[in-house]
């Protein structure tokens, strides 16, 4: 039997609604490379590096095309290691932000960005056999052999 003045009802819910702080999944540390996420984004660096290097090593015989590539490899590559060192030093557990979700739409965006610059410079590599016309006289290709191997290492 309840007191005098009791009710069997809870009380009604607080107006202003309390969000806790997201919670960190992902370790801090060097625990961060033992996840996939430390994975995929040491491999975003590594092959990152490896398309700048290779994509530099050529004549740029489309700028706009490869200018693209170029900027999405250096600006993954920087931002790869941003949100590393961000796991590595422990600035995820002092920053309020869903890591989760952060990093779920890092990598997603990181790939959309690669994807589009394995288009172009896969569309670059497809024209090897075309000419480059200086004059009427002189023809060349848009890629020399060498540079169409290291034109597909780059697309690849």
């Amino acid at each position: 039997m309840l007191p005098r003045g009791a009710s069997s009802m809870p009380p009604p819910p607080n107006p202003a609604a309390y969000f806790p702080p997201p919670r960190v999944t992902l370790p801090s540390g060097l625990e961060i490379l033992r996840t996939y996420s430390g994975a995929v984004i040491f491999l975003e660096i590594l092959f990152g590096t490896i398309v700048w290097i290779l994509v530099a090593a050529t004549r740029i015989p489309l700028p706009l095309l490869q200018g693209w590539v170029m900027f999405v490899a250096v600006t993954s590559w920087f931002l790869s290691i941003v949100f590393l060192c961000v796991f590595l030093f422990g600035y995820a557990n002092r920053i309020a932000v869903n890591w989760n979700q952060t990093d779920f739409l890092f990598h997603g965006a990181t790939f959309v960005c690669y994807f589009g610059a394995f288009l172009l410079q896969a569309a670059t590599t497809s024209l090897h056999h075309f000419p480059r016309r200086f004059n009427s006289t002189t023809q060349e290709k848009i890629l020399s052999d060498h540079e169409y191997n290291i034109s597909i290492a780059a697309s690849v």
